[in-house]
């Protein structure tokens, strides 16, 4: 499946499966106390097959090993990325953690592994919904004289962080700033403070595009305007902003899909790209878009 087809989720994978980006993050949201738990260095993306058959169809996470300090071994992170406060989220990474440390298990070892589940929220209001297991019972009372279930889970709330502590997340910075306010915020607004990221904390061109994709798919859109200003805020990052309209081009099956790919025709035609581009990037003929720059 192309990391693009699935926004949300594929932005934060994007950005997270890399894992140097991925240290950045969890040393800038983990508690000091559980960083001291864990040496960052040995940090690796753990194969994606933890979790059961039956669950595969909402799996959305990444899950890390990393080797726990004092010769503990290997422990496990495991990071959900919701938009909205699920009733019973605690459970499914519960779940999740349990199918770990069965696979952990099967590899040949003993002991159960720790797995530290995070939520990484991106929805529009504060997270409201349980962190902990005990929350998801019916009969809580009963269900903590049988289990410890009472701590929560680590909560990383981008409603929650200020937009001056947001930005100073390093190579995480424009992921998260663009998933916290993708539908708040117009285009014109946002994408001004996400190329200032981009100079301030280098991405590669893979991020870089795929940023700006999730900007015009989820946000605006490619309307009449959207590669004119982008290009306008930002020229340096031409190529980017291009790059970002074509995946869209391709993308798209929809009514009216035509008259869409005249609108970006005339746009790039008022950008100055050549008509070679042009062509290759909306698959009209030379005589359609020799028409448009006659209007």
């Amino acid at each position: 499946m192309n990391a693009l087809s699935m926004p949300h989720d594929a932005l934060c994978k994007l950005f997270l499966m890399d894992v140097e980006i991925a240290r950045e993050f969890l040393q800038t949201h983990l508690p000091n106390s559980l960083q001291q738990e864990f040496d960052f260095n040995t940090l690796t993306l753990a194969p994606g097959a933890f979790v059961e058959d039956n669950l595969s169809q909402h799996y959305s996470d990444i899950a890390y090993s990393i080797q726990a300090i004092k010769g503990q071994g290997p422990a496990y992170i495991l990071l959900e990325h919701e938009s909205t406060a699920g009733q019973l989220t605690p459970f499914k990474l519960w779940r999740y953690q349990s199918a770990i440390m069965k696979q952990h298990l099967n590899q040949g070892h003993a002991l159960l592994p720790v797995v530290v589940p995070l939520i990484f929220y991106r929805g529009i209001g504060p997270y409201k919904g349980p962190l902990s297991l005990l929350e998801c019972f019916k009969h809580q009372s009963l269900a903590q004289k049988i289990f410890a279930l009472t701590h929560p889970i680590q909560l990383i709330d981008l409603s929650a962080i200020p937009d001056e502590v947001l930005i100073t997340h390093k190579r995480c910075a424009a992921m998260s700033l663009a998933q916290k306010y993708i539908h708040r915020w117009e285009l014109t607004q946002l994408a001004p403070k996400i190329f200032e990221l981009f100079e301030r904390y280098p991405l590669s061109v893979e991020k870089r595009r795929g940023l700006l994709y999730y900007l015009a798919k989820e946000g605006r859109g490619i309307d009449k305007q959207f590669v004119q200003s982008m290009i306008k805020i930002s020229p340096h990052y031409r190529e980017d902003i291009m790059s970002a309209a074509q995946y869209l081009i391709e993308e798209g099956r929809q009514e009216g899909w035509q008259e869409a790919k005249l609108e970006i025709a005339k746009n790039l035609l008022a950008c100055g790209m050549k008509l070679d581009f042009i062509k290759q990037a909306t698959q009209l003929s030379d005589d359609k878009i020799k028409a448009l720059s006659c209007h």
